[in-house]
């Protein structure tokens, strides 16, 4: 043997060790004895830090090595083939358009030396777990097993059967040459992934056998017979161009746990070919013995006596296990061998004992020709090796045999811990669903905990004092684990890092593990857009009601439901009659609805009576020319027109809803009273208007409104009116005038003061208001809009806006396109018959759009978060730059006495039932202590934490 070369090795082995070791007590000085920070308990620590001083492996930056997570066939592929020093330059070898750059030259070495191959002609896998069968397979072929190799040698695991059939051969002959072992009960459990620790461990033992462990297999694979035991040979450039699939059946087609993709995250140089590491753990299974187990005590195996006059031998293995650096051990301890004859262990016949004599020796002087320690003072510092040779010399027939082994020196095994000792903590929710997909009083984090062992703790058996607490620089979770602020959750596919500490004074324990979750899709919650088309005068034409449908259904599809409000001097007209039939056509083939359209009531005229005579005049009229059949002369304002109507055969036709500017409780109240109308839609922002007076109620939300002020809520059953209010062009929901120089957030698709001709800016609104991220948690999600269809077609930029912004639409939400009264049967179906659990919350950013009217702008750089229920309303601004948010609104519904709706207001006038900051009574009014209690209060039940300014 090269004696001198062997030591040479060693010397730079030790000097890596210490460089390590220089490192380690500089940087984590609690793990001063081991290269990464979380192997200390790792079966497989020596193997691991032995790899890496070679460069083999590597770990995160953050010192960690991550022992029990999972590894990729990527990443296995970089670490067997620089165990085996192989790489490929070679471009005429498929090129895998799943394997990272990184990883290709190793791949390539691979796929050229036929030891691996890919899943499809253009997939490897890359991302999939390595199982523990294919691994198996990797190393087989390496040692020589082909497609060709006769099948005869079968493993004598007890779950031999679950091994598929293109990987008996190969886990037989790597059991047989003691690379892998089952489990205790010596299952194999051959498509379970294999952890990081489990491989690492493998390729440090075949390191360790060189070019022996090849011989060795050449001669088990030569025992099957049929001339099958040749070394694979690298193909030619040419051969390589030949597409050849992986034919492993078990490879899942889910990838590993959102691998890292490219080593960049975890290190500074984004170009380093530097192996991967493994990214967050998977949800754990339950324990099994990995690949390794533990090194068992040397024995040399006895058979019963062979009496034969020969004794055929052909190979020697010393089964050097471990040497403890522990004086009381020394005594006892003994190298061992291992005779074997064409691959199969043999034992020393009784009748052969005395003709067969063995010698070892070891560079160091530490052993005596027997193996047992006759120098212990030469025994080298822990993780050190010793290199061993032994002879073994056979009389008959004769014949001398070798063998070679590096027996590695370990530290004092430290005491056994409890198996309730927490020694690591990970995650066991791996993803968390989008912020618009998701239920944030569903959603937790899980953990679990893991002993020196690598094992589960059962929940039962945590210390009573341990203390969790999660570190997220994103400000997502509090310390707890729990949502804090909804709306900062990523985009899809983003990850989240967090700190976790476990901490438990009566174990001792306080330390930091990292953690990570990917933002993944899910399930959203349907969301609405109710369209009501208005129908004014004599302009309005058949074609523009045709087109004004078909450009919804071309986009939407034909399932769409709309509300057509017509206006009196509409049904007046005896030449509406071709428009009147298409209507009432859509609605027997469609299922659209019939509305009444009414405006500025009362700022136009005196009282209710004359709002009941028009309303008297539109159905009479109605019927007049849609249902002449029906027709009584002298009826108005009789309830017979009505009845008349309200017949099995009629009834859909009769009006389902109002379409309105303002609207007054009393006016509402007639509409339920007599034509049975509960559903109404405020063009305004159902502001309230008498003498030039606005008050702006608007909420968001659909609500039961109150029965003397529909611009407030119904705070229970008494004050009911029975009417659900709708806040129409929620892409605009008001024109605020709380802000600064922003008077108009949004913009109305539209808007005559926009100048532009596409939709560009309402398209950006309803991306963030279709994306809001609150949306799991509000009763009902909506736009609306009304539409002027004949103002479409003859200003020269609303309709190619508007078809702009249909086109656009984004189509991979959930909308549904419905009527006013569609919608309100929808909120009914989800909050009942009062307001007690109605919610809604938004959060978006303006348009940066500022129109013709100056008065109309929406500045790009102010975000918004409006969130109401019926009890309140509140919205906060904030600048981009500023520290903090600011309370901009605080709208108290609870107030009392609610101010019923009158008709001679004057400027002095609360009519916007708005407490605190309100814009034109109390601009500068601060805030009490019981309003201020109450939107802390709110902003905690809709996951907002973020600093917000009271003063």
């Amino acid at each position: 043997m090269n004696y001198e070369k062997k030591l040479k090795q060693i010397r730079h082995y030790m000097a890596g060790l210490l460089a390590v070791w220089l490192f380690c007590i500089h940087s984590a000085p609690v793990f001063a004895d081991r290269a990464f920070n979380d192997i200390e308990h790792s079966y497989a620590a020596d193997a691991i830090e032995a790899m890496a001083a070679q460069g083999y492996v590597t770990g995160y930056q953050d010192g960690s090595f991550r022992p029990l997570h999972f590894i990729s066939r990527q990443e296995w592929a970089s670490i067997f083939a620089k165990t085996l020093k192989r790489t490929s330059n070679n471009r005429g070898v498929t090129s895998f358009r799943d394997v990272s750059p990184w990883a290709l030259p190793y791949v390539q070495a691979l796929q050229e030396e036929s030891i691996t191959k890919g899943i499809s002609d253009q997939l490897f896998g890359a991302k999939h777990n390595m199982t523990r069968q294919d691994m198996a397979v990797w190393y087989a072929r390496y040692f020589g097993v082909t497609e060709d190799t006769r099948s005869a040698g079968i493993s004598s695991f007890v779950d031999q059967s679950d091994i598929s059939d293109y990987a008996q051969t190969s886990v037989w002959l790597m059991e047989r040459l003691e690379l892998i072992e089952g489990d205790t009960n010596h299952y194999f459990h051959p498509k379970e992934s294999v952890r990081r620790q489990d491989a690492t461990l493998v390729a440090y033992r075949i390191w360790l056998g060189g070019d022996g462990l090849r011989e060795r297999a050449k001669r088990l694979l030569g025992s099957l017979g049929d001339g099958t035991a040749t070394m694979p040979q690298t193909t030619s450039q040419q051969e390589s161009k030949k597409i050849e699939v992986d034919v492993t059946p078990e490879i899942s087609q889910q990838p590993v746990n959102s691998e890292v993709e490219e080593p960049k995250r975890h290190r500074p140089s984004p170009d380093s070919p530097a192996s991967p590491v493994t990214p967050p753990e998977p949800k754990p299974e339950p324990s099994v013995t990995p690949l390794g187990p533990k090194p068992k005590p040397p024995v040399i195996p006895v058979d019963p006596p062979d009496h034969s006059s020969d004794f055929l031998v052909d190979e020697v293995v010393i089964k050097a296990q471990e040497l403890v650096n522990q004086p009381e051990t020394y005594p006892s301890y003994q190298l061992s061998f291992q005779l074997y004859n064409k691959g199969r262990p043999v034992s020393i016949p009784a009748a052969s004992v005395t003709s067969v004599t063995y010698t070892f020796s070891d560079g160091l002087g530490i052993f005596d020709e027997q193996g047992k320690i006759a120098h212990p003072e030469n025994i080298p510092v822990a993780d050190s090796f010793i290199p061993v040779e032994m002879k073994v010399t056979v009389a008959k027939p004769y014949q001398v045999l070798t063998a070679q082994a590096k027996l590695i020196v370990k530290g004092k095994t430290p005491p056994a811990e409890p198996p309730n000792v927490i020694r690591s903590v990970y995650l066991a929710t791996y993803t968390i669903s989008e912020a618009a997909t998701l239920d944030p009083a569903a959603w937790n984090m899980s953990y679990v905990f893991h002993n020196a062992n690598g094992e589960v703790i059962a929940p039962g058996w945590l210390p009573s004092d341990l203390i969790l607490r999660v570190e997220d620089s994103r400000g997502i979770f509090d310390e707890d684990g729990k949502i804090a602020n909804l709306h900062l959750i990523p985009v899809v596919n983003s990850v989240i890092p967090l700190k976790i500490t476990v901490e438990s004074p009566s174990q001792g324990v306080l330390f930091t593990s990292d953690a990570e979750l990917t933002v993944v899709p899910g399930e959203r919650k349907k969301q609405y857009f109710a369209v009501s088309i208005m129908l004014q005068g004599s302009a309005t034409t058949v074609d523009q009601i045709k087109q004004a449908r078909q450009l919804l259904m071309d986009h939407f599809g034909p399932n769409i439901k709309v509300t057509w409000a017509m206006q009196n001097g509409f049904v007046f007209l005896e030449t509406n009659r071709p428009q009147l039939k298409q209507v009432l056509e859509f609605v027997d083939q469609y299922g659209d609805e019939v509305g009444i359209l009414a405006g500025y009531p009362n700022q136009t005229e005196p009282g209710l009576p004359v709002w009941e005579v028009k309303m008297d005049e539109w159905l009479y009229m109605y019927r007049y020319n849609a249902f002449n059949e029906l027709h009584q002369s002298g009826t108005m304002g009789s309830p017979s027109v009505f009845e008349s109507m309200d017949t099995d055969q009629y009834r859909k036709y009769l009006p389902k809803s109002l379409t309105s500017f303002t609207v007054n409780p009393e006016q509402t109240q007639w509409l339920e009273d007599h034509y049975r109308i509960t559903s109404a839609m405020g063009w305004s922002a159902t502001q309230y208007n008498v003498n030039g007076m606005y008050g702006e109620g608007s909420p968001l939300m659909p609500y039961w409104s109150h029965k003397d002020n529909p611009i407030v809520p119904a705070q229970g059953l008494a004050d009911n009116s029975g009417t659900v209010f709708m806040n129409s062009v929620t892409i605009d929901p008001i024109g605020s005038r709380y802000t600064k120089d922003s008077s108009r957030w949004t913009l109305h698709p539209l808007d005559p003061y926009v100048t532009e001709t596409d939709a560009a800016p309402q398209l950006y609104i309803v991306q963030q208001y279709l994306d809001n991220p609150y949306q799991r948690i509000n009763t009902v999600n909506y736009l609306s809009i009304i539409l002027d269809i004949n103002a479409l077609a003859n200003t020269h930029n609303m309709a190619p806006i508007w078809e702009n912004f249909v086109n656009h639409f984004p189509v991979d939400r959930k909308v549904e396109i419905v009527g006013v009264d569609g919608l309100k049967q929808i909120y009914e179906s989800v909050a009942g018959s009062n307001n007690d659990h109605t919610e809604f919350t938004l959060m978006f950013r303006g348009s940066g759009i500022k129109t013709a009217m100056d008065s109309n702008n929406s500045p790009a750089n102010l975000r918004y978060l409006w969130t109401e229920n019926a009890s309140q309303r509140i919205i906060l601004s904030k600048e981009d730059g500023d520290a903090t948010w600011s309370i901009i609104d605080f709208t108290d519904y609870t107030r009392k006495p609610v101010p019923k709706m009158d008709y001679n207001l004057d400027g002095h006038t609360d009519v916007s039932y708005v407490t605190g900051r309100n814009f034109k009574l109390c601009p500068t009014a601060p805030l009490t202590a019981d309003e201020i209690q109450r939107v802390k209060d709110r902003l905690k039940d809709i996951y907002f934490a973020e600093e917000v300014n009271y003063q």
